[in-house]
């Protein structure tokens, strides 16, 4: 192994602290990254999902344990210490973490095992997916530093379900305040937690700054500020770090990488990525979700679709060469799981006919469209408006099935107006984008029966499976967790719930002033406070 994997193969998150005659003679470094959106609520639990959000809250708050090389979540010895500095299991149903005794709120009060306690009991009242949640029979506090924690059964993934799902908030400041005023609150404003850094200053749709936390009980951070600057067009980001005005620059599209590898001040970084484009089929009926779609609950026409469609053409055009495509929900993050994923075989244009016709579509009146029953082998494929890459794949898309007889129409709309089809079921096929878990287990919220009626569920296409859902459950609790979760991804690959497109890699330019750059694979940016400005080559906002 070498590159940049073996650069994070070699190095610890938590445990990577720079010596302290180094320390010493760094400049002051500075971070500063452009978001897409602003992160208003930078506060665990209040999140709502908005990566923005998270990756700054990660940089305030730490999690009880964080990723090893090759971002494992199976296993008791998965995870690398951070808040928590050790664990022990007493048996299938419970383990105990101790909490480092030297961490410390940025007020100076200890981190105590209380703060876990009330953090894992504020998320029973505002987690908006309980789902992480449910496993945990009950969190306890058996001293000032110790946590005891009950599962209720035994799982493969015990530890990473609570350890690094879990920030935890700092009671003696929130305990007081009703959950649903901590979003608004001055705390949210100004958030203080155990974290490397220290929230400076807001400039409101502008910028968010941290500073090092000199304090920080896990040694100073080497990178002294990190600036957030909110920068909503994907071009202007582009612009601002080619110009020098940003330091990192990630979600490349394919079209920019030359543009970017050619950059005397940049290096590219290749980081295994969690994202996952595919076009999901909704299985049930746009005008009643009661009944099945008239076309795609089909599992014979969902697999011609697919066999349609050249993915590999249709990825590396719009993600960039070496772009891998699965063919099931793999990102390359499960790449644990089966390295380069579940491969799809080879387009075949003639199979997809003949599943067609015996689904019943054939073309009686010659005009080049199958019809079954006078009705055309007619849908859309609705998309975001504001995606160049979705706009791509689907134009690509509509002419290889334009080839076999199906007219697909491009339903491109505005983002928020997106979000109320699908929450409604208002689509036939959706191209929809993906940053999977660290854990495959996550598949349930998205693929399985049960999930489609929960609260917070994103079965979106219900689509139900009951073989998938019994091998997930065995997967679980597996002796073997890799050929469990290779069993399962071959399931869903075999039924064609959606036609999975591409897994892009994480492709991210950073200036090449920084030592010791480790981008995680999920959760991209938990070791920030470790990279280094060489001295030598420092900018001027360095110093």
């Amino acid at each position: 192994m070498s590159g940049p994997r073996a650069l994070v193969a070699a190095l610890l998150v938590g445990a990577c602290v720079a010596p302290a005659a180094a320390q010493r003679s760094a400049p002051h470094a500075t971070v500063v990254y452009a978001v897409g959106r602003e992160p208003t609520t930078p506060i665990p639990l209040f999140t709502s999902s908005l990566v923005e959000n998270e990756d700054l809250a990660d940089q305030l708050f730490l999690h009880l344990a964080v990723f090893k090389p090759g971002a494992l979540v199976t296993g008791d010895n998965a995870l690398a210490p951070a808040l928590a500095r050790s664990w022990r299991r007493v048996d299938p149903l419970t383990v105990v973490f101790d909490l480092d005794h030297r961490a410390r709120w940025q007020d100076g009060t200890p981190v105590s095992a209380h703060d876990v306690v009330f953090t894992w009991q504020l998320a029973n009242k505002v987690a908006t997916d309980q789902s992480r949640l449910e496993p945990i029979a009950g969190v306890e506090a058996v001293d000032q530093w110790t946590v005891r924690v009950h599962f209720k059964r035994p799982f493969a993934e015990q530890v990473y379900n609570f350890a690094f799902l879990m920030q935890p908030l700092p009671s003696h400041l929130l305990e007081r305040l009703a959950p649903e005023a901590i979003a608004t609150s001055d705390f949210a404003r100004r958030p203080i937690g155990d974290g490397p850094f220290r929230f400076d200053h807001r400039v409101a749709g502008q910028l968010v700054e941290l500073h090092a936390d000199p304090g920080f009980f896990l040694g100073r951070p080497t990178i002294d500020r990190l600036i957030f600057r909110f920068v909503a067009d994907p071009n202007a980001r582009q612009n601002l770090f080619l110009t020098g005005e940003t330091d990192v620059l990630d979600h490349i599209p394919g079209p920019a990488l030359p543009q970017i590898r050619e950059h005397a001040e940049s290096r590219l970084v290749d980081a295994p990525a969690s994202d996952l484009v595919y076009l999901l089929f909704n299985t049930r009926s746009r005008a009643d979700s009661t009944r099945p779609h008239p076309v795609f609950s089909d599992p014979r026409v969902r697999t011609a679709l697919t066999l349609a469609l050249d993915r590999a053409i249709i990825a590396q055009t719009t993600y960039g060469a070496g772009t891998s495509v699965p063919d099931a929900a793999q990102s390359q993050i499960w790449s644990w799981i089966t390295p380069g994923g579940i491969k799809p075989g080879p387009p075949d244009a003639a199979r997809a006919r003949m599943l067609l016709t015996a689904a019943g579509w054939r073309d009686t009146d010659g005009d080049g469209v199958l019809d079954r029953n006078g009705t055309p082998l007619r849908f859309g494929i609705m998309y975001a408006a504001s995606s160049a890459a979705r706009n791509t794949i689907a134009l690509q898309v509509q002419q290889m099935w334009r080839a076999v007889g199906v007219q697909a129409d491009l339903d491109r709309i505005e983002g928020s107006v997106m979000r109320g089809r699908v929450f409604s079921g208002q689509f036939d096929i959706w191209i929809n984008g993906v940053g999977q878990d660290p854990t495959p287990s996550s598949l349930v919220q998205s693929w399985s029966c049960g999930s489609a009626r929960q609260l917070g569920s994103t079965n979106y296409a219900h689509w139900c499976d009951s073989t998938f859902d019994r091998l997930v459950a065995g997967a679980t609790v597996a002796r073997n967790q890799p050929a469990a979760w290779r069993g399962v991804l071959a399931r869903m690959a075999s039924q064609h719930p959606a036609v999975f497109i591409a897994a892009p890699s994480n492709l991210v330019a950073v200036h090449r002033r920084y030592d010791n750059v480790i981008i995680w694979p999920s959760r991209a940016w938990l070791s920030l406070w470790q990279w280094r400005v060489r001295p030598e080559a420092a900018l001027p906002r360095d110093r």
